[in-house]
């Protein structure tokens, strides 16, 4: 199999689903943790570990070389998570000026490569993967400056801000991250195929669509230097207390909130939304 970024080396690289600077940061060199799939727990004591890697469908060369700026921007913007939280709760915004303040602009498309990159690796391990043209998407992570049939929409969750913030306090706990990622989603109707998905770190919930053919009506600008966030509404967001949950079910509520709990509504926003983009 060809690496889908290049399309010239062997794929003989596992990306991870969840970046190792994450597991690091929260849990240490050291530690014995656990994921959660939502059904069942599976313990990890390892950044490395296979459990939480993609198969292999990359190359070497573009996991650590072509992508390298991609995965700093991430791991940066990430590192700056508490600071990042002000701002939203503050302005509604979220300032690529403060976050990377010698290089914004351009590592402000970086950040947007990498989630390009964690889609594409979604999509091609999708059940999809023959019906999907993903060549816009690799070009974008290649050096393309715009992508038009790739968007972002990125929201900010409070009470994960809380709840994240409190699994920090026991250094024992197995629970301190709250790192996850949404089911690929197949969003397209007869020519039109779509795919979306989400990647939730801590207190942000990123979004994003890709077209296979089209080119959407919004785009994103990697001009501004501030963004706006959109708040989850909590009330709406999680209709059970908490009261009723054990441990472990937190964390897929948490990232998915009603949507976890009702897969079609999940469904339907997704199109909803990937259809206004298509219009």
């Amino acid at each position: 199999m060809k690496c889908w970024i290049c399309q010239i080396n062997e794929a003989n690289s596992e990306e991870h689903k969840f970046k190792a600077s994450d597991i690091r940061r929260q849990f240490g060199k050291s530690f014995d943790a656990v994921y959660y799939d939502g059904e069942k727990l599976y313990p990890f004591n390892s950044p490395k570990d296979k459990l939480i890697k993609f198969p292999k469908i990359i190359c070497i060369d573009c996991n650590n070389n072509k992508t390298r700026n991609a995965d700093d921007a991430y791991t940066i913007f990430f590192e700056n998570i508490d600071k990042i939280n002000n701002m939203i709760e503050q302005t509604g915004h979220i300032n690529y000026n403060e976050i990377f303040p010698s290089n914004w602009k351009s590592s402000k498309i970086d950040i947007h490569r990498y989630f390009a990159k964690h889609a594409g690796c979604k999509i091609m391990t999708s059940n999809f993967v023959d019906q999907v043209d993903i060549s816009q998407l690799r070009l974008f992570i290649l050096g393309k400056e715009n992508v038009p049939n790739f968007y972002v929409r990125i929201f900010f969750n409070e009470i994960t801000k809380e709840f994240t913030e409190q699994l920090k306090i026991n250094p024992r706990d197995k629970y301190r991250s709250n790192i996850a990622f949404g089911s690929t989603i197949y969003v397209g109707e007869s020519n039109d195929i779509g795919f979306a998905g989400s990647i939730i770190n801590g207190s942000l919930r990123i979004e994003w669509y890709y077209g296979n053919q089209n080119h959407f009506n919004r785009s994103i600008d990697f001009s501004t230097e501030s963004d706006f966030v959109e708040k989850v509404n909590i009330e709406d967001y999680y209709p059970k207390a908490f009261t009723d949950f054990i441990n472990e079910d937190f964390f897929s509520y948490l990232n998915f909130g009603k949507y976890h709990l009702n897969e079609e509504l999940l469904k339907n926003h997704y199109r909803t939304m990937f259809r206004s983009l298509t219009v």
